[in-house]
Protein backbone atom coordinates (compact mmCIF):
# COMPACT_ATOMS: atom_id res chain seq x y z
CA UNK A 1 0.00 0.00 0.00
CA UNK A 2 2.59 2.27 1.06
CA UNK A 3 4.45 1.58 -2.29
CA UNK A 4 1.53 2.27 -4.60
CA UNK A 5 0.92 5.71 -2.41
CA UNK A 6 4.59 6.60 -3.37
CA UNK A 7 4.04 5.57 -7.06
CA UNK A 8 0.49 7.83 -7.08
CA UNK A 9 2.78 11.07 -6.00
CA UNK A 10 5.36 10.59 -8.27
CA UNK A 11 3.46 10.01 -11.34
CA UNK A 12 1.44 12.63 -10.10
CA UNK A 13 4.69 15.23 -9.57
CA UNK A 14 5.85 14.31 -12.68
CA UNK A 15 3.46 14.80 -14.47
CA UNK A 16 2.64 18.48 -13.11
CA UNK A 17 6.20 19.22 -14.20
CA UNK A 18 5.49 18.25 -17.71
CA UNK A 19 2.59 20.15 -18.26
CA UNK A 20 4.75 22.97 -16.91
CA UNK A 21 7.54 22.72 -19.10
CA UNK A 22 5.09 22.41 -21.95
CA UNK A 23 3.34 25.53 -21.15
CA UNK A 24 6.37 27.66 -21.01
CA UNK A 25 7.29 27.13 -24.80
CA UNK A 26 5.65 30.20 -26.23
CA UNK A 27 3.45 29.63 -28.88
CA UNK A 28 3.87 31.86 -32.24
CA UNK A 29 0.68 32.35 -33.76
CA UNK A 30 1.94 34.77 -36.76
CA UNK A 31 4.33 33.21 -39.23
CA UNK A 32 7.55 34.52 -39.60
CA UNK A 33 7.94 37.29 -42.04
CA UNK A 34 10.79 38.62 -43.23
CA UNK A 35 9.27 42.23 -43.66
CA UNK A 36 7.42 44.49 -41.48
CA UNK A 37 6.05 47.33 -43.07
CA UNK A 38 3.46 49.70 -41.05
CA UNK A 39 1.76 52.86 -40.94
CA UNK A 40 0.11 55.11 -38.45
CA UNK A 41 -0.68 58.86 -38.54
CA UNK A 42 1.62 61.41 -36.82
CA UNK A 43 -0.38 62.90 -33.95
CA UNK A 44 0.58 66.42 -34.26
CA UNK A 45 1.14 67.17 -38.14
CA UNK A 46 -1.21 65.93 -41.27
CA UNK A 47 1.14 63.24 -41.99
CA UNK A 48 2.20 59.35 -42.11
CA UNK A 49 4.55 57.80 -40.07
CA UNK A 50 6.05 54.94 -42.01
CA UNK A 51 8.08 52.32 -40.40
CA UNK A 52 9.94 49.52 -42.23
CA UNK A 53 11.49 46.15 -40.19
CA UNK A 54 13.56 43.82 -42.39
CA UNK A 55 15.63 41.14 -41.98
CA UNK A 56 17.58 40.93 -45.46
CA UNK A 57 19.34 44.24 -46.67
CA UNK A 58 17.65 45.51 -49.87
CA UNK A 59 15.43 48.83 -50.96
CA UNK A 60 12.80 49.92 -50.07
CA UNK A 61 10.32 52.48 -52.28
CA UNK A 62 7.49 54.28 -51.51
CA UNK A 63 5.14 55.44 -53.70
CA UNK A 64 2.18 58.27 -52.56
CA UNK A 65 -0.49 58.80 -55.68
CA UNK A 66 -4.14 60.30 -55.69
CA UNK A 67 -7.23 58.55 -56.61
CA UNK A 68 -6.68 59.07 -60.41
CA UNK A 69 -3.26 57.37 -60.26
CA UNK A 70 -0.90 60.91 -60.47
CA UNK A 71 2.17 60.56 -58.72
CA UNK A 72 3.27 62.86 -56.10
CA UNK A 73 6.37 61.49 -54.65
CA UNK A 74 8.32 58.55 -55.41
CA UNK A 75 11.26 57.72 -52.99
CA UNK A 76 14.40 54.57 -53.00
CA UNK A 77 15.70 54.61 -49.56
CA UNK A 78 18.35 51.87 -49.21
CA UNK A 79 17.58 49.69 -45.46
CA UNK A 80 19.54 47.07 -43.78
CA UNK A 81 17.23 46.73 -40.70
CA UNK A 82 14.90 49.49 -39.58
CA UNK A 83 13.77 52.34 -41.27
CA UNK A 84 11.38 55.04 -39.58
CA UNK A 85 10.17 57.65 -42.11
CA UNK A 86 7.56 60.80 -41.72
CA UNK A 87 6.19 61.72 -44.29
CA UNK A 88 3.84 65.69 -43.69
CA UNK A 89 0.98 65.57 -46.20
CA UNK A 90 -0.61 68.93 -45.39
CA UNK A 91 0.69 70.91 -48.63
CA UNK A 92 -1.73 67.99 -50.55
CA UNK A 93 -4.94 69.19 -52.45
CA UNK A 94 -8.17 67.61 -50.26
CA UNK A 95 -8.84 64.59 -51.63
CA UNK A 96 -8.21 60.35 -51.44
CA UNK A 97 -4.29 59.16 -51.59
CA UNK A 98 -2.87 56.31 -51.29
CA UNK A 99 0.66 55.45 -49.87
CA UNK A 100 2.40 52.03 -51.42
CA UNK A 101 5.53 50.78 -49.68
CA UNK A 102 7.27 48.05 -51.94
CA UNK A 103 10.14 46.25 -49.43
CA UNK A 104 11.68 42.65 -50.92
CA UNK A 105 8.82 41.85 -53.25
CA UNK A 106 6.15 42.84 -50.50
CA UNK A 107 3.73 45.38 -51.44
CA UNK A 108 1.60 46.66 -48.75
CA UNK A 109 -1.21 49.38 -49.20
CA UNK A 110 -2.54 52.27 -47.49
CA UNK A 111 -5.46 54.74 -48.09
CA UNK A 112 -6.06 57.62 -46.73
CA UNK A 113 -7.69 61.34 -47.20
CA UNK A 114 -6.60 65.17 -46.98
CA UNK A 115 -9.19 67.42 -46.07
CA UNK A 116 -7.92 71.07 -44.97
CA UNK A 117 -4.65 70.33 -44.35
CA UNK A 118 -5.68 67.10 -42.20
CA UNK A 119 -4.75 63.96 -42.98
CA UNK A 120 -7.06 60.89 -42.00
CA UNK A 121 -6.00 57.20 -42.54
CA UNK A 122 -8.83 55.38 -44.03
Amino acid sequence: MKRLVNLAILFILMNTGLSAAAAAKPINFYPPSNNRIMFQPLPSNAGVDVRVEKKAPGKVIVIIFDEYSNVYLKEILPVDEYLKRDYILNRLDNGNYTIEVTSNKKVMKKDFRVCDGQCYML
